[in-house]
């Protein structure tokens, strides 16, 4: 292979599959990027074998070709690089020739053979629990991010508790989506109209695989996005780009029991405000536990934290609240998670019930959130 290709086109393309290529993996292979060239086009593939991505980049081709270099070496070379194009150059026994400018690099890669197939269309990986699930979600690029923004800070991190580490997609009636995530502390949904759609069953988007695929629906502006599920795979195209990944096995628990059906009170409180609060108190909240509380009383919410290495804090906002005085603690880093992602200037009403009930936060600027936190004893 010999190739010249723009550096800055060439940054862009592997910039978008570093997200895939794992830092530390026992195949070796698997920190590379498989580089194939034909006439007027660079293909880029990276896998971590659950999750793959390829994207095409347009060059100047002299000598088709394909090799494997590593991701990340590669990407700081192209990245730093002082000239305007990049030369490649295939060498014997695997080697390459990087130029660009002045400087010149002899690299050495792996067999491009030994590259793994990635998850693809057609794929079935074993026998699927329950029933195999087709569908085509096709809605606005925007709609589908601010989905996965509401949604994926809930997922699990927890390797061990795998049927929580995605976020799950289900139809529960025809051109209704609802996108779910927990972590077993806290719960995040929001439900969309989408026409059109329709599944027999749920699915689980694993958490890189979204991830991944929420970096790509800010591409190519806010043209339509068709998400595919088909068996235990998912994918999305948009432009040259497409992410393909394997979905997670396993039962996603019910998360409508989750949800509390009422809350003794409900507050609406300005989201920056209050935010802004539990923000401010944290500060001195346990670094263990980073625990608030809030407490409810005539006309105002008062926010607090206590620690014993550092001292106490409070910070006291005016809310129409009338009846009997109630507090409860949550984990301040699962509250500013949920008004994070709540539009600013706008109004969320707390429901609680009572100290070891859990609470839950909605906005009117969209009734289709809905976050649901257990309570911390402080």
């Amino acid at each position: 292979m010999e190739l010249v290709i723009d550096r800055n086109s060439l940054v862009n393309g592997l910039s978008l599959v570093q997200g895939i290529v794992e830092r530390r993996n026992t195949v070796p292979i698997l920190g590379h990027v498989l580089m194939e060239s034909n006439a007027d086009s660079l293909q880029l593939a990276a896998t971590d074998l659950e999750v793959g991505i390829r994207t095409a980049v347009g060059c100047q081709s002299g000598k088709g070709g394909s090799i494997t270099l590593n991701a990340r070496k590669l990407f700081e070379i192209v990245r730093e690089a002082a000239g305007d194009q990049v030369q490649l150059k295939s060498l014997e026994g695997d080697w390459v020739e990087i130029k660009c400018g002045r400087a010149r690099f002899k690299m050495m890669g792996l067999d491009p053979r030994q590259f793994p197939a990635m998850p693809h269309q057609g794929e079935q990986k074993g026998q699927p629990t329950g029933k195999p699930v087709k569908a085509e979600l096709d809605v606005a690029a925007s709609v589908l991010a601010a989905m996965i923004d509401k949604t994926l800070f809930a997922v699990s991190a927890d390797e061990t508790r795998y049927n929580l580490s995605g976020v799950f997609v289900e139809s529960p009636e025809p051109g209704i989506v609802i996108m779910a995530a927990t972590d077993g502390h806290r719960l995040s949904m929001i439900r969309r109209e989408i026409k059109n759609f329709s599944t027999q069953g749920g699915v689980i988007i694993p958490r890189k695989g979204i991830s991944e695929l929420r970096k790509l629906l800010d591409q190519e502006g806010d043209a339509e996005a068709r998400l595919t599920f088909d068996g235990q795979l998912a994918w999305l195209k948009r432009g040259p780009t497409e992410i393909s990944m394997r979905l997670v096995e396993g039962e996603f628990p019910d998360y409508r029991g989750v949800i509390p059906k009422h809350s003794r009170y409900e507050v609406k409180v300005p989201r920056d405000e209050i935010l802004a609060a539990v923000r401010r108190v944290a500060i001195f909240s346990s670094e263990r536990f980073h625990g608030v509380k809030l407490a409810f009383s005539a006309g105002s919410l008062t926010v607090s934290s206590t620690s014993p290495d550092l001292g106490e804090a409070s910070d006291t906002i005016d809310v129409d609240f009338k009846g009997e005085d109630v507090s409860i603690g949550f984990n301040a880093s699962y509250v500013t998670q949920a008004l994070g992602v709540i539009p600013p200037e706008s109004e969320v009403a707390l429901g609680v019930t009572d100290e070891v009930s859990p609470g839950v936060i909605t906005t009117p600027a969209d009734s289709g959130f809905t976050y649901v936190v257990m309570p911390m004893r402080l």
